[in-house]
């Protein structure tokens, strides 16, 4: 759950705001692309949002943190996670009825010699590393889920959000899978003025795959090479390496939370 303590409700806007605070937030990436280096979205109204993430903005660059190391290894893996089991019936008509789709693909790719899914390949996850980020020491995030964030988007709802007809946005919506709904309230709330003059830093977010841990959006205005941008900047650590689950305690609980196997 958020830490909610010195939260407040914006005056001008109705949001309500968490303090960036200097806080620490983790991210796995690859060292090539580094920690605060990712895609620079486009402008263009007909480029698809669907492989988009969640807060993402038209024109800008956003990280994703989480609020723990054991949310870092969660959001990364989720796509692992075990799937709801599939009749194999409703694919072959070679199959007996009560045969699972998930069981026979694993038994096929083991006997063709290729990784079964929820197998974990450490090799590939040792690509990564471990960043701490720590969020700037002034300014404000959004708390979007919060109940007067919720009525908030309503009085700045993006024209995409009236025009396909959309009456309400609950949590459910923000946590659902249309990116287009999503980006184009960031895209929105992203240029709005707060009561204080500032501009928000980005948006925390509970996350989809647990509630052990929440999601930071961190939008990346600013560059630590900007003479203005003191106490406003989103900092990086070298990282560290991914160690293998029996000293990693953070990756053996996703291993046991989706019940995934790990091979080298």
């Amino acid at each position: 759950m958020r830490e909610t303590r010195n939260a407040r409700r914006c005056a001008k806007t109705g949001f309500t705001l968490l303090p960036a605070a200097s806080r620490e937030v983790y991210r796995l990436a690859k060292p090539s692309y580094g920690p605060l280096n990712p895609l620079q979205r486009g402008t263009s109204s007909d480029e698809s949002r669907a492989e988009w993430n969640r807060y993402d903005v038209e024109g800008q660059q956003t990280v994703y943190a989480a609020s723990t190391e054991q949310g870092a290894y969660g959001e990364l893996l989720a796509p692992l996670k075990p799937k709801l089991p599939r009749r194999a019936s409703r694919y072959f008509d070679d199959v007996g009825s009560d045969d699972e789709l998930e069981s026979l693909i694993k038994e096929e790719w083991q006997s063709s010699g290729y990784r079964p899914p929820r197998e974990l390949n450490m090799l590939w996850l040792s690509e990564y590393r471990l960043y701490h980020l720590t969020l700037p020491a002034h300014g404000w995030f959004i708390d979007i889920e919060a109940a007067s964030s919720l009525s908030a988007i309503a009085r700045y709802a993006p024209i995409a959000l009236v025009e396909r007809g959309l009456r309400e946005v609950t949590v459910a919506e923000l946590r659902g899978g249309e990116r287009w709904l999503t980006t184009a309230i960031s895209t929105r709330i992203w240029q709005i003025t707060l009561d204080d003059d500032s501009l928000a830093h980005g948006i925390a977010y509970g996350s989809r795959h647990g509630s052990e841990w929440d999601c930071w959006a961190v939008w990346l205005r600013r560059t630590g090479l900007a003479h203005t941008s003191n106490g406003l900047v989103t900092s990086a650590d070298s990282g560290v390496e991914v160690l293998p689950p029996p000293i990693n305690p953070a990756l053996q609980a996703i291993l046991t939370a989706y019940d995934l196997t790990v091979s080298w």
